[in-house]
């Protein structure tokens, strides 16, 4: 309050001054004593008319500057907001051509099979630490029946375990129970793939003489009527000949990321045959 009361006086008084020289201007001629006493009234004022127009500018400035803060500020959150519509639209972009690549996939591996097959999507994992299975969202009333095949555009997933309404547990190949005649595709040693739980498995039952080496193909024989015969189980990751006994140990991995299933095909009939 202060600062305002000792600008305030001054102010009045410039101004009065300029009013009074502007009617003593109108009004008289111009004389000598006229234009001496016309300099001292502005040598007098014109530092207030200054401090004046720069405080007017000063002021016109701020409100300006004010009002294009605002505006930027606005087309900010303007542009922050459609550059994260567009970061949306390119993630569901991104998932639909995912998706399209793998229904694509899944029609060429149904084309491969002779026989119907059903398709369906994995909702769930089992969260037993004792089993390796997932649920998929197609039961007895599409069809499905227990110990029917379940394979991916990579190989094979495994077989169905439990049958309900509308839904199907599968048993995953790398479960411990389960167990499925299979062979080497190079040398066609054969043996039974024996799961071993988390994302293992093992062929059992091979001889140490058998020719097996690591990046070898696991093929499923079609023996046992339940997977088709030609298809993928793994690859041979590890071969062990210096253990007790007379069998090696070969390890297999999986050709299915069993960890990531989101579509599968279910086989009708556990008598399968590939198309030449």
């Amino acid at each position: 309050m202060r600062s305002r009361s000792r600008f305030h006086k001054p102010l009045l008084l410039a101004a009065g001054v300029l009013l009074v020289f502007t009617l003593f201007s109108l009004s008289l001629k111009r004389s000598p004593v006229t234009q001496r006493l016309e300099g001292v009234i502005i040598s007098l004022t014109a530092p207030g008319l200054q401090i004046l127009r720069s405080g007017g500018e000063a002021v016109k400035r701020l409100w300006t500057g004010y009002f294009y803060l605002v505006g930027v500020q606005r087309e900010n959150e303007l542009l922050r907001r459609r550059l994260a519509e567009a970061e949306q639209m390119e993630v569901r972009y991104q998932e639909a051509l995912k998706a399209v690549q793998r229904l694509e996939a899944l029609l060429d591996l149904k084309r491969q099979l002779a026989l119907p097959v059903i398709g369906a999507r994995v909702v769930a994992y089992d969260p037993s630490l004792w089993s390796r299975a997932v649920i998929i969202d197609q039961g007895r009333t599409a069809g499905v029946e227990a110990g029917q095949a379940v394979v991916a555009p990579a190989g094979i997933v495994g077989r169905v375990a439990e049958v309900y309404p509308r839904h199907a547990k599968v048993m995953l190949i790398v479960d411990r129970l389960s167990g499925a005649d299979a062979m080497v595709q190079r040398t066609r040693v054969r043996g039974i793939l024996q799961g071993k739980g988390a994302n293992r498995s093992t062929l059992e039952y091979v001889p140490k003489s058998a020719d097996v080496q690591v990046g070898d193909v696991v093929l499923s024989s079609g023996l046992g009527g339940i997977y088709p015969a030609g298809l993928v189980f793994g690859r041979v990751s590890a071969v062990n000949r210096r253990g007790p006994g007379v069998f090696q140990e070969v390890e297999v991995t999986p050709a299915v990321d069993l960890s990531t299933l989101e579509e599968v095909l279910v086989v009708k009939t556990a008598k399968l045959a590939l198309t030449p």
